[in-house]
Formats: C-alpha cells, sequence, structure tokens
C-alpha cells in the first residue's frame, strides 16, 4: 500500500477553519431562524391582542341592541343611533302617552356606558347610562301636558282637576336618569287641582269685551281674570257645558276690561314713598305700589298647603334673568325673571301651568312670564316685599 504523506500544518488549519466557519455558520443560521420564528409568534400574539382587545365579547347587547365582536367605537354608534329612535312611556297610572326619549332630552352616558361594556361578559344585556338635558325635558312635559292635564269643573259637587306637577318630575330625573328611565317608563307626578269658587268680586256694568281662549285657559280662571263668575259668562255665551271652551274661541265678557282692584279693595300700602310689593296669599293676587298708589296688580299662584309661601315683610336681595332653582323634591332650570326676597323665595316668571289664581307652587310667587318680566323690570334690588 503506497503511504499517503502526512497534510502540512497550512493545510491542516485551513480544514479546520474552514470546519469552525460552516459550524457557526449553521450556529448562527439556527439561532436567526429560532429567532425569526419566536418574533412571527410575538407578532402574531400582538396582533392577535390588538385584534380582539378592543373588541365586544360575543352575544352582547345594549338595551337589546346587538353589538356583538364589534369595536367599542362601533358599538357605541349602533347604540347613540338606535337611542334615537327609541320611545319612552309617560304614564298618569291610568293613561299613557308616548315621547321618544331624544325629544325629552335624554342621550346615552358614553363614558359609563362604555365602562360597562368593556367589562361585560358573553351573553350579557346591558342597561345602558342616561343623561338628560332638563331644559329640553322640561319643554317637552310642557308639551305633553296640554293632553295630560284634566282641568277642574265647577258644579255640585265641583270636581278637582289633575295636573303633572313638572319640577318633582324634573327633580327625579336630575337625581336618577338612569333608574327612572330603565324600563322604559316613565310615571308622571300628578297633583290635584282645586276647582276655584265662582264669587263675584265687582258688579256688572253692563259694558263687555272679548275674549280669546288661549291655550291652557280655563274658564273659572278667565272669570277671575275679569272679576265676574263663571256663571255670568256661562249665561251670557249661551254656554251649555262650562268644560267645553277651545283654543281660539271667543267669548264675550260682562265687563268693560280686565278686573283692576280699587283702592279700597286693595291690601294698604306699606309705604307712603317709594316703591313696594304685596302678595295677598287669601286673594292669590300680587299688588304693586309707588308712592303709596297702587300701580299694577295680577293674579299669582303661591304656595301649596303643604309648601306654603312664607308671609311677613322681606326686601328684593338679588334678581336674576334666569335661574335654576331647587329645593327637597323639585328642580326648574333657568326660571325667567327670579327676584329672591327671603332666602330661597322669589317671585318669578311660570310656563310649566297656567292655573294663576290658585296656590300651585313649591313656596314661591309664580306670575305669567310677561307678567313676572314687568315687575323684574319695575323692581329694584332692596324693593319692599310684604306676603300677607
Amino acid at each position: 500500500m503506497a503511504h499517503q504523506p502526512y497534510p502540512s500544518y497550512r493545510a491542516r488549519t485551513k480544514a479546520k477553519a474552514a470546519n469552525e466557519g460552516w459550524l457557526t455558520g449553521l450556529f448562527i443560521g439556527g439561532l436567526l431562524a429560532v429567532i425569526a420564528v419566536v418574533g412571527m409568534a410575538a407578532l402574531g400574539f400582538v396582533a392577535l391582542v390588538l385584534l380582539t382587545q378592543d373588541r365586544v365579547p360575543a352575544n352582547v347587547s345594549v338595551d337589546g341592541v346587538e353589538i356583538s365582536s364589534t369595536s367599542f367605537e362601533e358599538a357605541m354608534q349602533r347604540i347613540e343611533t338606535a337611542s334615537q329612535e327609541q320611545t319612552l312611556t309617560l304614564t298618569d297610572v291610568q293613561r299613557q302617552w308616548e315621547v321618544r326619549l331624544s325629544d325629552m332630552g335624554v342621550r346615552i352616558d358614553e363614558a359609563a356606558t362604555r365602562d360597562l361594556i368593556e367589562q361585560a361578559r358573553e351573553g350579557q344585556n346591558i342597561q345602558p347610562y342616561y343623561t338628560v338635558n332638563l331644559v329640553e325635558a322640561q319643554n317637552m312635559l310642557v308639551q305633553i301636558s296640554e293632553q295630560v292635564n284634566i282641568p277642574p269643573a265647577q258644579g255640585e259637587p265641583p270636581r278637582p282637576g289633575r295636573m303633572i306637577e313638572i319640577p318633582s318630575v324634573l327633580d327625579r330625573l336630575r337625581t336618577d336618569a338612569t333608574g327612572e328611565l330603565a324600563d322604559g317608563i316613565l310615571e308622571l307626578t300628578m297633583i290635584e287641582v282645586e276647582s276655584p269658587l265662582a264669587e263675584s268680586v265687582s258688579e256688572y256694568t253692563g259694558a263687555t269685551t272679548v275674549h280669546v281662549v288661549e291655550k291652557g285657559q280655563e274658564l273659572a280662571l278667565i272669570a277671575r281674570q275679569y272679576g265676574v263668575t263663571t256663571s255670568d259668562i256661562v249665561t251670557l255665551n249661551e254656554i251649555t257645558n262650562p268644560d267645553l271652551i277651545f283654543v281660539g274661541q271667543e267669548l264675550r265678557i260682562p265687563a268693560a276690561s280686565l278686573y283692576e282692584p280699587s283702592a279700597n279693595e286693595a291690601p294698604p300700602a306699606p309705604l307712603t314713598q317709594g316703591k313696594s310689593i304685596v302678595v295677598s296669599v287669601e286673594k292669590q293676587r300680587i299688588y304693586a305700589y309707588e308712592d303709596g298708589k297702587l300701580v299694577y296688580s295680577r293674579l299669582t299662584s303661591t304656595g301649596r298647603a303643604e309648601t306654603p309661601t312664607v308671609k311677613g315683610d322681606f326686601n328684593i336681595y338679588v334678581k336674576y334673568e334666569a335661574d335654576d332653582m331647587s329645593g327637597p323634591g323639585y328642580f326648574l332650570p333657568q326660571v325667567p325673571y327670579t327676584m329672591y326676597f327671603y332666602k330661597g323665595y322669589g317671585i318669578h316668571g311660570t310656563y310649566w301651568h297656567n292655573s294663576f289664581g290658585r296656590p300651585m307652587s313649591h313656596g314661591c310667587v309664580n306670575l305669567p312670564v310677561e307678567e313676572a318680566r314687568w315687575f323684574f323690570e319695575w323692581a329694584e334690588v332692596g324693593t319692599l316685599v310684604r306676603v300677607i
């Protein structure tokens, strides 16, 4: 056998380097492959997290609106769109009226409702949180009151009426809108309205005037405006049913004009100099005096028996063209032409009822808005207010 020469040192070194280079390349290549696989897995996991962390679980709905597997943003859009057409049932227990949630100023509380959705479990139906624009709610309640309110009727015996106590309903919505609206039904707080006595305060003179019936007016209060009895108007107009008068109807009134109390009929002026106001709880009238002379008088509505108007001598201490008013069980946003004369008691405009001439308030002195404006512009801060 021929003898093979032993490789030289240089040849052996080159071969060793080649082997080591191949092994190093193999190791690095394997390491890179492992890193690539791990990286792809990590990217896949991150992508999966990103795709799932902002999605609603399966079979989740909000007040019946299906939002399963949508993004939170899309879910909120669906809920908001559905709420625009959602209806609310108003009820006085015996009757019902349907209005749109949006017309009542009701909106979805997005932040609070989204928090509930993010914590939702699969298959859960969520009750959303609501917010209420109380001015819009008040406007809607005033509008629907034309259908809801039942005017009192005179007769033997007289029949009391019923009306929405709007301040109370608004306070409930302000305190817990979500709880009040959760079942889609809002029970209206109703109060009883007594029928005014048909007492004549001045004798018929033979002169007549024409009164056009306005929205919300009833015969008994029209009679009091002119200082005549209901029966006077009924007889003169040959009305067969005093409860059935309509907006736009022309009534002949056996009086020359609106009733203005004479100096003998009005309470005495508190002051002989300067301006002063007297509010008569008994007569449900407010009187303006200047330098001891009566210059203006109109029907008003003072506090009901359970929330009477405070009596005594006071002074107007602040005036607001519009002010939010609240107290135990009531809330009223942006009450017009408010003049406070003692703590939270004030003289102000009122557009949530038209029952002036009888006690209706939580203690304040209610006036029609334009009448309140007259007193607001006439009286200054410091004007004496005497309530008797």
